[in-house]
């Protein structure tokens, strides 16, 4: 009985140490998950501000004489920053925005000097789902991105980060268009002014006023 009662006594302590075991391992498989996840993010530019990883747009609809959807800022300024490998003379990064729903041929991307200061140069994000030349296109929801840090022509550091696109709906609002008068100048006759014209006489000049009218 002596036995028995020993052999069941250390079940349950293997068990716990087991389990004691299994807690550390994910601790530290969460912890260095976090670390990677938080080495390499985006700076965007938020009013007064910084956002981490979090771009910020709004979108007003109109009706009226002037109907469409507006999207603003138009971009949104952000610089990229590793804390593994921070910016040094003759480093560049190379970022391209692999989502899903992106057009891959190619994939969205921006190439930008990583050699001074804390951060890269900037570059700035706009809502679109296909590469563009001026800005670095992002679709609404989680973004994902895969980047590489060069220095000459050796790549450094690669890895991937993710980053949240919101758009906050503002609502429906009339827009009507803008006019103005504008006045300008023509002769009254135009062939009367070039045939005044060719014998020395001045030409009669009348004053026409014209409505331009535009959407703001």
């Amino acid at each position: 009985m002596k036995g028995a009662r020993y052999f069941t006594g250390q079940q349950p302590i293997k068990f716990l140490a087991l389990l004691v075991g299994a807690i550390f391992v994910t601790l530290a498989a969460f912890t260095v998950s976090a670390q990677q996840t938080n080495e390499a993010q985006f700076r965007v530019k938020n009013e007064n501000s910084f956002n981490i990883n979090l771009i910020q747009f709004k979108r007003a609809e109109y009706v009226g004489q002037c109907p469409g959807s507006v999207i603003s800022p138009d971009s949104q300024s952000a610089r990229f920053v590793s804390s593994k490998t921070p910016p040094a003379p003759n480093r560049r990064v190379l970022i391209k925005n692999v989502t899903d729903g992106m057009e891959t041929n190619p994939y969205p991307y921006t190439d930008r000097s990583y050699d001074k200061g804390e951060f890269s140069e900037s570059f700035g994000f706009k809502l679109a789902n296909s590469h563009k030349t001026r800005t670095f296109s992002v679709l609404e929801g989680e973004n994902k991105f895969a980047y590489e840090i060069k220095e000459y022509n050796q790549v450094i550091e690669q890895g991937g980060l993710t980053a949240q696109v919101s758009v906050q709906n503002l609502g429906t609002f009339p827009r009507q268009q803008i006019c103005e008068n504008k006045v300008t100048s023509q002769c009254q006759d135009d062939a009367d002014c070039r045939d005044r014209r060719r014998r020395g006489k001045s030409c009669k000049i009348e004053c026409v006023t014209v409505q331009e009218c535009r959407c703001p």
